[in-house]
């Protein structure tokens, strides 16, 4: 049992955590999100512009809970923070979303879409055809422009050149998952087996489809690029960072996602990385001890990894597609694997399901006079600063 004093510390850091997020960086997140929806819909294409647009309106809750890994960034840095992940997050999911519709090359056609993760993490590098295999390229540069609007706010990241390597090792496993994992066939399991063996850190127990599942989650990039923003990042320290998240956080992130999506996905035939364990009980085991072991290295590295571990688990738990009677038994054991973080965080998430809009009341109190800081610190070419 946790010490009372360390369980008033974590309720404290919650509270602190809780505040900073959603009344400094909700509001930053909400007007970035607005800004990137305009762009969205101005793409001539109609139907890419669909698809962007579909990003927007649909998944607001994963793009809004990326910008969270900036409640713990310095002040100076968070706004840069908040526009890089929800910019970088976009790109992911606009990729994500246009790999789905049918293509004569869907593996080359993957990639070259999600070529754009890489490009957005190298500044000054040229810019590939990602709708190579997608037909003529009439977004009217949305997809360039995300990925140049990344590369301008990773440039003003301090500690950037300490996690450049690391980034591209990462994002060069999310094309990868597209590509070759998310669209094997089974004739490829094999080879698929053998990758999770050249990938796996030393001493790593996860089966192959669970190092599948980390390399599909953007949550070490996400990680990574927020820790950059503290200009005292050590190597030791980033490698740190990477370590709890791959693969232990992305493979429980993804495994989540596939648990939400399981009734859908057998529904209409679809891959789901949660069909590869032979039981149900072995399933909930695994997922479970995912859980357990990953928060146990997020206490190791810092509160406010067990809070990101926390909120991202909840995020998902707190869906009612969670609660289906197949999947609850994992939902249950992965939550109680994390102890008493679990319940505060289902309670937030759920209230916030309950209550989405597309701007509350409380959010717009807060959001206005900051989005009207940030519009005047741009016209100044002032440092980012917290509004």
């Amino acid at each position: 049992m946790s010490h009372p004093s360390r369980q008033s510390e974590l309720a404290w850091a919650f509270l602190r955590a809780s505040f900073d997020y959603w009344l400094v960086v909700l509001p930053i997140a909400r007007h970035e999100l607005r800004c990137l929806r305009d762009r969205a819909a101005a793409i001539p294409d109609p139907v890419l512009r669909r698809h962007a647009l579909g990003i927007y309106d649909a998944d607001w809750a994963s793009l809004e809970g990326v910008a969270a890994f900036a409640a713990f960034t310095p002040p100076a840095q968070r706004v840069t923070v908040v526009r890089l992940l929800i910019a970088l997050q976009s790109i992911y999911q606009y990729a994500d979303t246009l790999m789905e519709q049918p293509n004569d090359n869907p593996a080359a056609n993957a990639r070259a879409l999600h070529a754009a993760m890489l490009a957005a993490l190298e500044p000054g590098g040229a810019q590939p055809d990602y709708y190579a295999h997608n037909g003529p390229a009439r977004d009217g540069g949305y997809l360039a422009s995300l990925v140049e609007l990344c590369r301008e706010l990773v440039a003003r990241l301090p500690s950037y050149a300490v996690v450049h390597e690391q980034l591209r090792g990462q994002a060069q496993r999310i094309v990868f998952y597209q590509a070759d994992i998310n669209l094997a066939s089974a004739g490829h399991l094999r080879a698929l087996e053998q990758w999770a063996a050249r990938e796996a850190p030393p001493g790593a127990a996860q089966r192959w489809w669970e190092l599948a599942a980390a390399a599909g989650s953007s949550l070490a990039t996400l990680a990574l690029l927020a820790a950059a923003a503290d200009p005292s990042l050590t190597v030791r320290r980033a490698r740190a960072i990477e370590a709890l998240y791959w693969p232990r956080v992305g493979a429980l992130h993804t495994l989540l996602d596939s648990l939400v999506d399981r009734a859908e996905d057998a529904a209409t035939g679809q891959h789901n990385l949660l069909d590869h364990y032979a039981t149900t009980a072995e399933m909930v085991d695994r997922m479970e001890r995912l859980a357990r072991e990953a928060a146990v290295q997020a206490q190791a590295l810092g509160v406010e990894h067990r809070l990101i571990l926390a909120g991202v688990t909840c995020l998902y738990a707190s869906d009612a597609e969670a609660w289906l009677p197949d999947v609850r038994p994992a939902t249950e054991r992965v939550l109680a694997a994390l102890g008493g973080l679990a319940r505060p965080a289902m309670l937030l998430l759920r209230a916030r399901r309950l209550a989405h809009c597309p701007l509350g009341p409380l959010a717009a109190r807060w959001s206005a006079p900051r989005a009207a800081a940030l519009a005047r610190c741009r016209r100044r070419g002032a440092p980012r600063a917290t509004i």
